[in-house]
């Protein structure tokens, strides 16, 4: 009895911030087992089960024991970090970048074709982008080339932007979006037979004779190997008319073939960039190029229009015409765009004369009697030969 009046005192006497404690150190008191009349007094006793009231569901009875010896301390939750969206760029276009404030007589270089020559014109403009004398413009469809249904009238658009600006060059690359395309017509031609070649070249020819009748130079960039063997052969016949056509016209053709394969000759979608570092070149459909792809492409055709404009410097773009006696300092290591016998096209070359076979087709000179290079002229019959021709005087 005494046991159970210590308990209901206990409990009584607890006050709200004691009241676990009092209960806890009861249920250590109690026996395991109570039996007779305490178990009735016990089972009487609501409060003592104040645990499962609502008021203090999770209670442990064993909580302030457990933070006296420095337990049962709940860990704070750290809020997760919250991370900035990354950017993911598109792997042929350029990042940003910082363009110094051109000259307004800059010379501009005119980029025309298809998704690869935005690529390229992308990657001049990077390249040039500290030269105040030049600048980077395009004429581009991303998807349309020569072939199609209704292909853009590349040559009309060109000479109408070349006639309307400053142009000193004219860069083309176009071929890519040309596959499986057919040409108009009833019926239509078919696609790589030698009706659509010879149609397809005379589209090549339309716009070479459109930027050259405005004595300008053209550089036409190549075609890139593939990882498909058939697009391969495409891409061939394609690239060979395109040097065909620089071949006839003066144009400069930048060959990619060999520059974007392996050293065993395989297709590769890595290779150095143009600093030298091993890096992915080419997109994931193995056709297109990567941004640092697009940058090694401009590399080589900035190098042409370099030998051709005579660098991007004081003497850049001063007048170059294609004329044979002016004399570029800046650095032009090719001939002018004018033939050395004069004239643009070759109907102006007199191909019976004398210097033309000579100069062109390798001719020799027919002999002259008397003359030291006579080839009739043998040991001293030579020497008495010019004697006589000379009146006598040795």
């Amino acid at each position: 009895m005494a046991f159970k009046t210590s308990l209901r005192g206990l409990t009584q006497m607890a006050r709200p911030s004691a009241l676990p404690l009092a209960i806890a150190l009861a249920l250590l008191a109690s026996p395991a087992e109570p039996t007779g009349w305490f178990q009735k007094e016990a089972m009487a006793e609501e409060p003592i089960v104040l645990a499962q009231n609502n008021g203090f569901r999770g209670f442990n009875p064993f909580a302030p024991i457990q933070r006296l010896f420095g337990g049962g301390r709940e860990k704070k939750r750290q809020a997760p970090v919250q991370q900035a969206p990354k950017v993911v760029r598109p792997a042929g276009l350029p990042p940003r970048f910082e363009e110094v404030e051109k000259d307004p007589d800059a010379g501009l270089i005119l980029v025309v074709g298809d998704r690869m020559a935005r690529g390229v014109a992308d990657g001049l403009r990077f390249t040039l982008a500290q030269q105040p004398k030049i600048k980077v413009e395009e004429i581009t469809e991303d998807r349309e080339g020569f072939a199609g249904a209704e292909p853009p009238e590349w040559a009309t658009r060109t000479l109408s932007r070349i006639r309307g600006a400053d142009v000193k060059a004219v860069v083309v690359m176009m071929g890519w979006r040309d596959r499986d395309e057919e040409f108009p017509g009833d019926p239509s031609i078919e696609y790589m037979t030698a009706e659509w070649l010879e149609s397809y070249r005379n589209k090549v020819m339309a716009l070479v004779r459109s930027v050259r009748q405005e004595k300008l130079p053209i550089v036409w960039v190549g075609l890139p190997p593939t990882n498909d063997e058939l697009l391969n052969g495409d891409f061939t016949q394609l690239n060979s008319i395109f040097a065909g056509a620089a071949e006839e016209r003066r144009v400069r053709y930048v060959d990619l073939w060999d520059i974007f394969l392996s050293e065993d000759g395989a297709y590769t979608s890595f290779g150095p960039d143009v600093d030298g570092k091993n890096t992915r070149l080419r997109t994931n459909d193995r056709i297109a190029f990567t941004w640092a792809g697009y940058r090694k492409v401009a590399f080589f055709v900035e190098r042409e229009l370099s030998r051709l404009l005579g660098g991007y410097g004081g003497l850049a773009f001063e007048g170059v015409e294609d004329d044979p006696n002016f004399i570029v300092l800046t650095g032009r290591t090719t001939s002018p765009e004018g033939f050395l016998l004069g004239g643009e096209d070759d109907a102006e070359n007199d191909t019976s004369s004398t210097a033309y076979r000579f100069f062109v087709e390798g001719e020799p000179l027919a002999p002259v009697s008397g003359r030291v290079d006579d080839p009739r002229m043998i040991g001293n019959d030579s020497v008495s030969t010019l004697i006589e021709a000379g009146g006598g005087d040795t």
